[in-house]
């Protein structure tokens, strides 16, 4: 991803700058959690999209596409009026973690961890009694390879794991920022992050 594609978030933040995208990327491959990062405008900044999974064939169709636009422009609504982090749950059943970035008192983007299963996936799991109704809304033809994507994707406990996980991307966005302007490395980045959050890697 090459920074001269990626637009500033504005005239003093840029998040194009020094390795947020490789450490957005490594994150994702890391966490098994798609991650964007996104300007106040709701544009998105940085967005790797290293695996193909449910949210990304729902986003080939043309329905699909206009949802997720309409869920992500109530998210960032919502993040702008009240600048606090916090958990929805888009139209087609996933979770979505929305986390605001500041600097200098200013919002300047926000941090979304989406594509998380709010229920575990276990021997009981019926996939097309959940999202069967996801498939007939948008007239998904392949249902087949809709349901064998999920097998990239992470649940995430309701309470503590929910709770621990908004934390860290807050502190993730809080790394973010100083990347922007001092063009922190990922090493940099993986000490200090498993310093400051004891968490790193447990949920």
């Amino acid at each position: 991803m090459s920074g001269s594609n990626i637009r500033n978030v504005n005239a003093t933040v840029s998040f194009a700058s020094g390795h947020v995208p490789e450490v957005l990327k490594k994150l994702e491959h890391f966490l098994g959690v798609a991650l964007s990062l996104r300007s106040t405008s709701g544009e998105v900044v940085c967005k790797t999209d290293y695996f193909f999974g449910p949210c990304s064939i729902i986003r080939g169709t043309d329905r699909g596409r206009a949802r997720c636009r309409k869920t992500y422009k109530n998210i960032e609504d919502r993040l702008l009026r009240r600048k606090v982090p916090f958990v929805n749950v888009c139209y087609a059943g996933f979770l979505i973690f929305a986390v605001p970035l500041e600097f200098r008192g200013e919002m300047v983007g926000t941090l979304l961890g989406s594509q998380i299963l709010p229920i575990e996936k276990d021997r009981n799991f019926d996939l097309e009694a959940l999202f069967g109704h996801t498939t007939a809304a948008l007239d998904m033809r392949n249902t087949d390879e809709f349901y064998k994507s999920f097998g990239k994707v992470r649940t995430l406990k309701p309470d503590l794991q929910r709770i621990t996980f908004l934390q860290y991307l807050e502190d993730i966005g809080n790394h973010f920022i100083s990347m922007a302007f001092a063009d922190k490395s990922w090493d940099l980045f993986l000490k200090e992050i498993k310093t400051e959050t004891p968490q790193f890697g447990r949920f």
